[in-house]
């Protein structure tokens, strides 16, 4: 919210089924907000709200489609914060209604998902093939009962095969990040913001790790790690078969005091670039909305540190 505020000279409406925290919350911009009630569940309540808005952006975690579809049916531009994972038919369905309402719809706009799709774009743009993409990051989970939520929601089975070969993709990595972060386990995981990325790109194999949940992947957190987590980190590591005079590898590393910094940083740049029109009508993602060096720019000026390598 600060970040649009700063960006933009747009009224502001921010509203929450506390109507005291979202009065408190308005007095922080001044004149140009207020705070009002509303529940992301109630779409009658949300359609009072939202009906002749500029945007909506929803931050309501996992309870996002009422928002979305009162957002389609009133004709105003959407950007989804929290992971929503929906169906190939419900994706095709609300991208055909977007084009049909012509408003811009953007879903995974947050850190994670969000920030891995951009550096995956930022790397491809590097190198002219791609053998390899892996991506690390600490997570976009922290420890409260909506963050645990919206994992459930957005979690997706790794593999229904049975035996070593199952229990091997499971079993913990090493992964240095930069300091202050330093050594974490991962294991494969999912970023909706990276489906159907290696189809589109060439790219052989493409692979995203998160710290493991739970009392256990807690556990093994802390025996590598005694210090408590420290911020928010991604890194990318792109590799393709050497050829003379050519990059054979480049990495990008990004980190922040908090997962809520990056993800304020994509989530005004979007919507800067919805408010002045320069988003077409559909379904997009924030790698298919930003040119990688606008969000790395908006990123840098929120404080997030930055680095690239090549070799």
């Amino acid at each position: 919210m600060q970040e649009l505020a700063s960006l933009s000279r747009a009224p502001l409406v921010v509203a929450g089924r506390s109507l005291q925290r979202a009065e408190s919350l308005a007095l922080s911009f001044g004149e140009r907000a207020r705070g009002v009630y509303a529940n992301a569940l109630d779409a009658r309540t949300l359609a009072r709200v939202v009906e002749g808005a500029g945007l909506l952006v929803a931050c309501c975690g996992g309870d996002q489609i009422v928002a979305l579809q009162v957002a389609l049916e009133l004709r105003v531009p959407f950007i989804g914060v929290s992971p929503l994972r929906i169906e190939a038919r419900s994706r095709a369905l609300v991208a055909e209604q977007a084009w049909r309402a012509q408003v811009p719809v953007v879903l995974s706009a947050g850190a994670v998902p969000g920030m891995p799709g951009i550096a995956a774009e930022l790397l491809v743009r590097q190198l002219p093939a791609i053998r390899q993409l892996r991506i690390a990051s600490t997570g976009a989970w922290v420890e409260t009962e909506t963050a645990r939520r919206d994992s459930r929601l957005a979690s997706v089975a790794l593999g229904e095969d049975s035996g070593t070969g199952a229990l091997r993709r499971r079993i913990p990595e090493l992964w240095r990040f930069a300091e202050p972060i330093g050594m974490r386990p991962v294991v494969p995981s999912s970023s909706a913001d990276l489906d159907g990325f290696c189809e589109s790109h060439c790219v052989e194999t493409l692979s995203y790790l998160e710290p493991p949940r739970g009392v256990l992947g807690r556990s093994l957190g802390r025996l590598v790690s005694r210090q408590a987590e420290p911020g928010f980190a991604l890194a990318a590591i792109a590799s393709s078969d050497p050829e003379p005079g050519a990059k054979a590898t480049v990495a990008i590393e990004l980190f922040a005091p908090n997962v809520l910094i990056p993800a304020a940083a994509l989530v005004g740049a979007l919507g800067v670039h919805i408010l002045d029109g320069r988003v077409p009508a559909g379904l997009s993602t924030p790698r298919e909305v930003l040119r990688p060096a606008v969000a790395l720019l908006a990123l840098e000026k929120r404080g997030v540190r930055v680095s690239q390598a090549s070799s």
